[in-house]
């Protein structure tokens, strides 16, 4: 079960990246913070234009991995454009996707399939989760 932090951090970072993908048919990754207070507080990147995704990523990783180090946050959320394959698929797909971290070692991916469709039309299909990847917060020594 996922940690119930991650939900506010869902329902900011999501419906974000719908109007991006509304608004542009694309968007580059962007992240927020959940505070120790439970605030939740956008992630700013301020690169070079012609920053590959990459970059951007590395950064927004250093600059919640330096946020976590302080005690300052509980809980991140990093949101991607992304390929993947839905549970009972064999294609690929176009989906958002959420990387989540908790303070407390929970991690799962979050992933909102879509499709272009005409007129600059999106379709959303059926939202499913996967573990996901320690990044953000330092794991504790054995």
């Amino acid at each position: 079960m996922a940690h119930p932090d991650f939900d506010p951090l869902v329902n900011w970072l999501l419906p974000f990246a719908k109007q991006m993908l509304a608004e542009n048919g694309e968007f580059h990754p962007f992240a927020a913070m959940m505070k120790t207070d439970g605030e939740i507080v956008a992630v700013g990147v301020q690169l070079d234009d012609g920053a590959s995704t990459q970059e951007v990523l590395d950064f927004m990783v250093q600059a919640l991995r330096a946020e976590a180090t302080r005690g300052e946050i509980k809980a991140s959320g990093i949101c991607l454009d992304v390929r993947t394959i839905p549970p009972g698929s064999d294609q690929k797909t176009d989906a958002i996707c959420v990387r989540l971290e908790h303070v407390e070692g929970d991690t799962v991916e979050v992933y909102l399939p879509y499709r272009k469709k005409f007129f600059g039309k999106i379709a959303f299909g059926e939202l499913f989760a996967a573990r996901g990847e320690c990044a953000i917060f330092p794991t504790p020594q054995a």
